[in-house]
Formats: structure tokens, C-alpha cells, sequence
């Protein structure tokens, strides 16, 4: 029978239909969690305000709370009032170079550490 080997294959298994499955099932798994957006961006909140004694203009990085859950009724009353759809996460409201402010949006690809780099670039820190 192809199916079973007498002796056991490199990973210890003598059934190879049962390694194949258990490589199908433990190949989307990755040994590291995921970390969700949110908590990149506690993270990179918590850098910026461990940094504000050294780099004041961190203390001008703000969330802009765009997203959530909300009725009907009180979403229409906030886009009355300017809200706009996919408008960007973080806000660091800092002239530099020529340019305003700087805009991030936080993802769960792009790392706190990214976010972080992206900053100091920005300010020349």
C-alpha cells in the first residue's frame, strides 16, 4: 500500500495522507498573532507621548475618530457638521518642508515601527 511507509518520514509521521493534512491545516496558521490596526496604533500613541519631552510637536499627533457605529440619524448630523468618509486615521498637524500637516493611515500591514519611521522622517528627528 502507497498510502503507509514502514519507516517514519523526516517529521515522524508513517501516514503520509495524515502529514499532508496536518501541513494543509498548519499552513494558513502562522506561529506569530496578529496584531489588530487598533493596537498598532496604541502603540504608536504611546511612543509619540513617551517622545513629547524630547519632541514637543508630537504632542499635535491626534486620531481623527471617523469610524464606529452609529445611527441613521446622528451620522447625517455629523456629515452636516464635515465629516468625511475615509479621511485618515492620525493626524500630526505640524508644518514641515513646506507641507501643512501629515496624514497616516494605520493598517495592519504597515508596522507602528513603519508608522514610527515615517514620523521621524517627516520632523527630520
Amino acid at each position: 500500500m502507497e498510502r503507509y511507509q514502514l519507516n517514519k518520514n523526516g517529521e515522524g509521521y508513517t501516514d503520509n495522507t495524515a502529514m499532508e493534512g496536518i501541513k494543509r491545516a498548519d499552513k494558513n496558521k502562522t506561529s506569530k498573532q496578529r496584531v489588530t490596526e487598533a493596537e498598532e496604533q496604541k502603540a504608536l500613541i504611546q511612543w509619540a507621548k513617551f517622545q513629547e519631552k524630547k519632541y514637543s510637536e508630537l504632542k499635535m499627533l491626534m486620531h481623527v475618530p471617523n469610524e464606529g457605529k452609529r445611527s441613521p440619524r446622528y451620522g447625517a448630523e455629523l456629515k452636516r457638521l464635515g465629516l468625511q468618509a475615509g479621511f485618515p486615521d492620525l493626524a500630526l498637524f505640524v508644518p514641515r518642508n513646506g507641507k501643512a500637516a501629515l496624514f497616516i493611515e494605520v493598517k495592519v500591514c504597515y508596522s507602528c515601527e513603519e508608522a514610527i519611521q515615517i514620523i521621524k522622517k517627516y520632523l527630520n528627528i
